[in-house]
């Protein structure tokens, strides 16, 4: 039985503004079954009445649209996808509607307006040319603001996967020993992280005592076929944070052995006493509005033989991505574009991974074109002006033409952050703004 089928809805129907109602009553409709309260689905469907709007009257008027509701239960997802052999989809830039200034010019806010409704917004770019426009709404959970007793000091450790009762508890425990950002916001929240787990894409191990309570945990995703992510270990007797941290990745890694994941990822931090098998990343900065900016360093582990792979730069980043590879021991072969005065017409296109409860936004090339300078500095503008305080930019090191972008990227504030090994089609780079400046 395919499960993603059975919690996926879908509608095919024609990109005019004639069937909006019929639209915006599918995924309404759809998300009170998927469990969305009622101001939840609401703004999800101000957020498709915008952009099906949007997409009838300037992208794909007439075209065929297909509209897909997902459960991913401790969300719902919508999807709009269409071909677009001939477009010109500049205008799925977020930031295309920045320059916008005239009251007859606000019909096409509507992307902006929709990426403030929801939690996650996003294009990409499909196989032959079909488009992807995602919106995401999370459904919203209690927070869990009692104490829990600490547990005692395991004198037998084990390991196993908790049940929804102990993943809660893990939950609470986490929320209590760890600030932001050392742990993800959602920890919070212990129905929500049940939640996640029961969706497929994320799982759970903890580490118990004698008397089987929570002493540690760690939670895992696949951030790609090749990468496993994971948040943690989180231990809650740090007079034994060795031992359990041990224990936990000894069975994180005999779980995903038999997989084709090369190696573990952790993005925000590790546990001194458990550094040694990892190699450091390099750090990323996190800030937060009204206190201070948090650097923390990233660290990975490869699992098996590295493969090797091809990754391309241009002059300005060669010798660092070099170094850089040369200290994480990763075999590659580094190739240098190079500008022979070759013609590049039309838009560039970046996707936007937007994550407003954080103040992130992530940014990714989707189409090359002849317009980067001028993109990336309206995308700076336009994230700044609605008060994003962490920006990034992901380049896939394996796509040739996104090595096009490290010399704009470097001359409009941004730095290179980290390396992600095997994440992409190659590695992924990804560049950070540097909010101390002003551009």
């Amino acid at each position: 039985m395919d499960t993603d089928n059975m919690r996926t809805l879908t509608l095919e129907i024609s990109a005019s503004a004639h069937y909006l109602p019929v639209v915006t009553q599918f995924v309404e409709s759809a998300a009170m079954v998927f469990g969305l309260k009622q101001a939840e689905y609401i703004r999800l469907s101000l957020a498709t009445e915008e952009i099906f709007l949007y997409l009838s009257h300037f992208v794909c008027p007439g075209k065929s649209l297909e509209v897909q509701c997902f459960n991913g239960f401790y969300y719902a997802r919508v999807h709009f996808r269409f071909s677009a052999p001939e477009l010109n989809l500049s205008g799925l830039n977020i930031a295309s509607t920045i320059a916008h200034d005239r009251e007859s010019d606000l019909e096409s806010m509507g992307l902006l307006i929709a990426s403030r409704s929801v939690d996650y917004f996003n294009v990409a770019v499909e196989k032959n040319n079909r488009v992807c426009l995602t919106i995401t709404k999370e459904k919203t959970y209690p927070a869990y603001e009692e104490i829990l007793p600490a547990p005692e000091p395991a004198e037998n450790l084990s390991t196993g996967t908790p049940d929804d009762e102990r993943l809660k508890v893990f939950a609470i425990l986490t929320s209590q020993h760890y600030s932001l950002p050392y742990r993800p916001a959602f920890f919070r929240h212990p129905g929500k992280l049940v939640d996640m787990v029961h969706s497929g894409e994320y799982n759970a191990l903890v580490a118990l005592n004698q008397k089987k309570e929570i002493v540690g945990g760690i939670l895992l995703f696949y951030r790609s076929e090749k990468i496993v992510q994971f948040y943690g270990p989180y231990c809650f007797s740090k007079d034994q944070e060795k031992a359990i941290g041990e224990a936990l990745f000894t069975a994180c890694i005999a779980g995903i052995a038999r997989t084709k994941a090369l190696g573990l990822l952790s993005l925000w931090g590790l546990p001194e006493p458990l550094r040694n098998n990892f190699e450091a990343l390099g750090t990323l900065r996190y800030h937060e509005e009204g206190k201070a900016p948090v650097e923390e360093i990233s660290f990975y582990r490869l699992l098996h033989e590295d493969p090797g792979f091809e990754v391309w730069s241009d002059a300005d980043m060669t010798d660092y991505l070099r170094r850089e590879y040369r200290r994480l021991a990763l075999a590659r072969e580094i190739r240098t574009i190079r500008d022979m005065g070759e013609t590049r017409l039309g838009p560039s296109l970046f996707s936007a991974e937007v994550y407003r409860e954080q103040s992130t936004v992530t940014l990714r090339p989707v189409m090359a074109g002849d317009d980067y300078q001028d993109n990336v500095q309206r995308h700076i503008r336009f994230l700044r002006n609605d008060h994003f305080l962490n920006l990034y930019v992901e380049l896939d090191l394996g796509v040739p033409w996104h090595a096009r972008l490290i010399y704009v990227l470097l001359n409009n504030h941004f730095k290179p952050g980290i390396i992600l090994p095997f994440a992409g089609k190659s590695d992924l780079m990804i560049f950070q703004y540097d909010n101390e400046n002003k551009s």
